[in-house]
């Protein structure tokens, strides 16, 4: 199975020239570079760092075993 899953990034110019990039359907990821295309290079890092965060154990015990299987996530930043 495979699903392909498709954020919007938004790019804008700040102070000083500098490009903020933000997700929009991720509120907390956001960056701010000197150029578009760095600011495209942080925004996918802070989207991979945001995603490892959110990793953890579960807070409630479950009533059966855990199965964890790696998922593989592919995002490309034109």
């Amino acid at each position: 199975m495979s699903t392909d899953l498709t954020w919007t990034a938004v790019f804008e110019t700040v102070e000083d020239g500098w490009v903020q990039a933000r997700v929009v359907e991720l509120p907390a990821v956001i960056t701010v570079a000197p150029s578009l295309s760095e600011a495209r290079v942080l925004l996918l890092d802070a989207v991979r760092e945001y995603l490892l965060s959110l990793h953890g154990e579960p807070a409630e015990p479950t009533a059966g075993p855990i199965r964890r299987e790696e998922l593989h996530v592919v995002i490309d930043a034109a």
